[in-house]
């Protein structure tokens, strides 16, 4: 059974070359332009929309979707990335638990916006807005993964391309009606991406969709333990906010909110970067000769966009950061380049992380982010006491640095001797961790 499944992943992994390859990572290059062009929309028009009192709740809204969206990733999608041909043969058992599992998120909503609105109408109301449109938002984020699984990353850009041509117009008529509520303004941009979602039945139109968790089931063994990864990566993000709102203040909190609303563009492009690497590496059988050749020239390619993503950044005129972020732009604006250079670590680490992955050494690159969390946490704490939320962001950048060696030489020694592991072992398949976000915030969708 384990030497089938193996001679089978390898004879799917030579039959696609580098050229084929190299025009899927381009395709996905375009699909994450899009999304991170919207998600960077979406910031600035809650900014222009909404007031600061409901931009404010716009931020708790949107930080819900992004952690219940990545449970979603961790129970459901990531395990495609690792079993490319359960991805093809058994779509259908992915929707099916795709549906139940949204739909039981989206009633956890419902109820959670019911008992909101006795606080406040408009988040009451948003929340129950998201929950309603919460299993075909599940749907949208499963086609772009299923798309990436399958070598299709075509249909990937085809879903993000609707929501963002859905949304400006939709938003655009909020604006013009004055229809600028909190409840309107998630109406607009949830129901554009529900709308992107349903177009998922039409990519699989023909494949019969199984109401069971019978893919959750599958792949228990190890979603579980994404899951439990997630939510840790999570929880630093969160601790690291509260230690800088705490230490530094909350007009110091926002400034770096500020800076990630900029960041968000490489963080989309990162996460489907390392996706999308590790599909492909997964799909050669994960032989160490593909393995290292995709890490390098993956970690080259976000390493070039971390750049451009910080020149941007730190170049930025004061006018136009102003105009973007409002008055929140002279606290964020000398946070930009402590910012800028952990994106370019990060790029670097991109390469080493999906390789690792892609061979799954999920227990190396599990040690490695034990110590990423305690050394991120740890040097965001002791920079805010020093330096404020400067300080924070320029000792999380001193340690990516040094993680980014770290990666890459334990990556480049387990490639030299990599240690056999099959989809069939008692070890179980292997989970495919997210890349780590800029501390201190929550991560783009």
């Amino acid at each position: 059974m384990a030497g089938r499944h193996r001679a089978s992943r390898r004879g799917k992994g030579s039959e696609g070359t580098d050229g084929s390859a190299g025009r899927r990572l381009s395709i996905i290059t375009i699909d994450q332009a899009i999304a991170g062009a919207s998600n960077l929309l979406i910031t600035v028009l809650a900014a222009q929309a909404l007031g600061v009192a409901s931009v404010g709740l716009w931020a708790i809204v949107f930080l819900v979707y992004i952690m219940t969206n990545g449970v979603s990733r961790a129970l459901i999608c990531d395990p495609l990335l690792v079993h490319t041909e359960e991805a093809e043969q058994r779509p259908g058992e992915v929707i099916g638990t795709s549906t139940l599992l949204g739909l039981a998120i989206g009633t956890l909503l419902v109820g959670a916006g019911v008992v909101a609105r006795l606080w406040q109408t408009d988040l009451g109301n948003a929340f129950i807005v998201l929950g309603v449109c919460m299993p075909l938002l599940m749907f949208q984020d499963l086609g772009r993964y299923l798309g990436f699984a399958t070598a299709r990353p075509g249909r990937s850009v085809l879903l993000d391309s609707v929501w963002l041509i859905v949304q400006i117009p939709a938003i655009v008529v909020l604006i013009a009606a004055d229809m600028r509520t909190l409840t309107w303004f998630v109406i607009a941009w949830a129901g554009s991406g529900a709308t992107s979602g349903l177009l998922l039945f039409w990519q699989y139109r023909g494949v019969t969709i199984e109401r069971t968790i019978a893919w959750l089931r599958y792949t228990w063994g190890f979603s579980w333990r994404y899951l439990i990864s997630y939510s840790a990566t999570q929880g630093s993000a969160l601790a690291g906010s509260s230690a800088v709102g705490a230490i530094a203040g909350a007009r110091q909190l926002g400034g770096v909110t500020g800076t990630v609303a900029f960041a968000r563009v490489f963080g989309t492009f990162q996460i489907a970067a390392v996706a999308a690497t590790v599909a492909e590496i997964s799909r050669s059988g994960g032989e160490p000769e593909v393995a290292r050749r995709r890490a390098s020239k993956i970690s080259t390619f976000t390493a070039v966009v971390a750049l451009l993503n910080g020149a941007v950044m730190v170049g930025l005129p004061d006018n136009i950061g102003h105009a973007i972020l409002k008055d929140t732009w002279q606290v964020a604006e000398p946070m930009m380049l402590p910012t800028a250079v952990q994106l370019l670590a990060l790029g670097v680490i991109t390469g080493a992380r999906a390789g690792l992955l892609g061979m799954r050494a999920i227990r190396l690159a599990l040690v490695i982010d034990v110590v990423s969390t305690v050394g991120v946490l740890g040097s965001t704490a002791i920079g805010a006491v020093i330096n404020g939320a400067l300080g924070a962001l320029w000792g999380v950048a001193l340690v990516q640095g040094v993680l980014a060696v770290v990666w890459w030489v334990v990556f480049w020694a387990h490639s030299a001797h990599p240690a056999e592991v099959t989809a069939d072992s008692p070890t179980g398949p292997i989970p495919v961790i997210p890349p780590p976000s800029v501390p201190t915030a929550a991560p783009s969708a």
